[in-house]
């Protein structure tokens, strides 16, 4: 878990670790992330870092959350793009998450089986992207006047579904070496299935 005495730390130092961490994983085709790799580059000491992390699953989440926060934007402006057709953002993120799109190379990243730390990010996919919701904080821009829902938990669930028939897509790719394609039609399947279930 990355500790509070690292948000406590002045901008220009996070931000600098943040950029450290990043480019420490960019290499991934070459080399392992290491903390002593993190430690030199970002100029602090050893005892700093666990100060301010406990591990190097801590590293793969302060990359993430950098990237979450531009996926929230992201997600936002596709909801009000599709009049908040909320089926349409699993497949959405998925393509983003899976491409070469420059302006994602973070998230490329996460999603590439060939970077020496997807071990490491797999681990942190499997036990810890959970608590990232990509929908909930969002549900204002939902239109569901098209959704048979009797509750706001209905939505909840809904959006719960499709978090994790993505995460698993996701999943299969970075740990289990699955295919990008296959695994995206999948999910496409298992969306619109659910999309045919709740909607009127």
């Amino acid at each position: 878990m990355i500790k509070r005495t690292f948000y406590n730390l002045p901008p220009e130092k996070r931000e600098k670790i943040i950029d450290v961490t990043r480019k420490e994983f960019r290499k991934g085709h070459k080399q392992k992330i290491t903390i002593n790799s993190v430690i030199k580059n970002a100029g602090i000491s050893r005892g700093s870092f666990y100060q301010y992390f406990d591990d190097k699953l801590d590293l793969v989440e302060l990359m993430t959350n950098d990237m979450m926060d531009k996926m929230f934007n992201y997600i936002k402006d596709e909801l009000i793009f599709s009049g908040g057709d909320i089926f349409k953002i699993p497949l959405n993120i998925f393509d983003i998450l899976t491409s070469d799109d420059k302006d994602y190379k973070d998230i490329v990243v996460i999603s590439d089986r060939t970077n020496l730390n997807s071990d490491l990010i797999a681990e942190y996919m499997q036990y810890r992207f959970r608590k990232f919701n990509f929908f909930g904080k969002l549900s204002e821009y939902v239109d569901r006047s098209g959704l048979n829902l009797k509750s706001d938990e209905d939505l909840k669930y809904i959006v719960f579904i499709m978090e994790d028939a993505m995460r698993s897509a996701m999943l299969n790719i970075a740990k289990n070496a699955k295919s990008r394609d296959k695994e995206r039609e999948i999910l496409r399947k298992k969306i619109e299935l659910l999309k045919r279930a709740v909607c009127v």
